[in-house]
């Protein structure tokens, strides 16, 4: 982590931090008084709802009441008396606009008198809403009961829905009735019937809803919690700059210096303190260092030249040995370039082939002169020894720690192994040949064909052409002939441009 970063870390950690603690405390207790509000609201809509229905339903009692001990109860089975007493409970239900039945039982659940003209003189038993006794006022005996059966219909008027909120009915068994529909989340608060305990009133709102306002006013607060803390951010990162500044202009030279390597480069800190003595001490370290690198470079490229004089030198005095032309090396050097740009090798690469394609036949230092300018063909003894040069060539160089020379190995090793496996030293086949001794192969034979040696004439081009069609993909990579045919132009201005005087 960096130093600035640290920095600004630290202001962020000492003002942010108490800053956003107590804004979080803050909304929290806010958010807690907006809950009970909320809570508090619907709990008094509940109660208000609640005593309107109870007051309903002591009405309802104390009506019934008032009848079962009306002198007409005294004389129930008066002929004709049960359908006075019915037309009264019809009136009296009407005028309630009650949705349910009076009904008048004796002792054995035979209907007497009720509000539904239809269940007179029946026998059934009834489950009532409320039930009131009648007593003989001679007797003091119970005769019978009024019964009220009262449908939890009669109180939607006390309910005050809307699609957000609404009430319904939780009877003791926890079975729901009257509600409208179910939301995902809400609120219930409840509260039983006084004259009624088996029956619970519920009020539930949906819980977006409810909470409207504390959302909205959430929204501003963790606006203008960002907003805060962005400031204090901002106003932390200029102070903790404008303090680091002087480090910060150090440290970037240094990384522009790493990424450019331009060690001319000064940083300029115009102050008096230990940051102005570090500031000195880092521009007189660069200077030097600007004067060691460009005396290093200088050697290097010294090394680099001599070192590309050196193999290059080598390779012709490995033609030179055997009476090959002088400008061979160079030739094939240039071809193998040109090969190897076009099969995709990178610049870079493709130079440093160029460079160790000329050591290809450094071997042929060490076969003694009788073969190695023999003006006929080899024997059979003669063949292998002139066939060891690739493999000496490769234990010439293969020790060397430096790119170039194990370059170099590889092509003197494999130039003269084949695409088809029928090569030497030692068999290799397709790509098993690495790609510098496939390019080198071609690009020595195609020199080697088109020049006089001791032991032949040069050979014309269609020759040399016709050959090079046969020999795709047995002697040669078959890509890197296509790639010959399709440039064959450059490669014949470049024999062009080195040919032999």
């Amino acid at each position: 982590m960096s130093f600035k970063l640290k920095t600004i870390l630290l202001f962020l950690g000492i003002s942010i931090i108490p800053y956003a603690l107590t804004m979080v405390l803050l909304g929290n207790s806010f958010r807690q008084e907006q809950y009970n509000a909320v809570t508090q609201e619907m709990n008094t809509q509940l109660r208000l709802t609640v005593e309107r229905i109870d007051q309903s339903l002591r009405t309802l009692q104390n009506d019934m009441a008032f009848i079962a001990k009306s002198d007409v109860m005294n004389d129930l089975y008066t002929q004709d008396l049960d359908h006075r007493i019915s037309t009264a409970l019809l009136s009296k239900k009407n005028d309630m606009k009650m949705k349910g039945n009076f009904f008048v039982v004796d002792t054995n659940n035979k209907i007497i008198a009720s509000s539904d003209f239809s269940a007179l003189s029946k026998i059934k038993k009834i489950d009532p809403f409320f039930s009131v006794p009648i007593y003989s006022s001679f007797t003091k005996t119970q005769i019978g009961m009024l019964i009220a059966t009262y449908s939890l219909e009669n109180f939607r008027p006390y309910f005050s829905n809307s699609p957000e909120r609404h009430y319904y009915i939780r009877h003791r068994d926890g079975t729901i009735a009257l509600q409208p529909n179910i939301f995902e989340e809400s609120l219930k608060v409840s509260l039983p019937l006084q004259n009624k305990p088996d029956l619970t009133i519920v009020l539930e709102e949906e819980k977006g809803y409810a909470y409207r306002l504390l959302y909205k006013y959430e929204k501003w607060f963790i606006l203008l919690l960002i907003i805060g803390a962005l400031f204090i951010a901002t106003a932390a990162y200029y102070v903790a700059t404008a303090l680091i500044r002087p480090i910060i202009a150090l440290s970037n030279t240094a990384k522009k210096i790493t990424r450019t390597q331009d060690y001319a480069q000064q940083v300029s800190v115009d102050r008096d303190d230990e940051i102005g003595q570090l500031s000195d001490a880092f521009n007189t370290m660069i200077d030097g260092m600007d004067k060691a690198l460009h005396e290093i470079t200088t050697l290097n490229k010294e090394i680099e030249e001599t070192q590309r004089e050196v193999v290059f030198t080598m390779g012709s005095i490995g033609e030179s040995r055997s009476k090959e032309t002088g400008n061979h090396v160079k030739r094939v050097a240039e071809y193998s370039k040109l090969l190897a740009l076009y099969y995709g090798l990178s610049e870079e690469e493709a130079e440093m082939l160029k460079q160790a394609s000329p050591m290809h036949d450094i071997g042929k230092v060490a076969i003694p002169d009788a073969v190695l300018n023999k003006p006929g063909r080899f024997d059979e003894e003669e063949r292998r020894i002139m066939d060891t040069h690739a493999a000496l060539g490769y234990e010439m160089l293969k020790h060397s720690n430096r790119t170039l020379l194990l370059m170099a190995a590889t092509v003197a090793y494999e130039h003269h192994e084949k695409w088809d496996g029928t090569g030497y030293p030692r068999g290799l086949k397709e790509e098993e040949i690495h790609i510098y001794g496939r390019i080198t192969a071609l690009a020595d034979v195609f020199d080697a064909l088109g020049s006089d040696r001791v032991y032949k004439k040069a050979w014309d081009d269609e020759r040399i052409f016709s050959l090079f069609r046969e020999e795709r993909a047995r002697h040669f990579d078959p890509q890197l002939i296509d790639i010959f045919f399709a440039h064959l132009e450059e490669f014949l201005a470049i024999r062009e441009q080195f040919k032999d005087l």
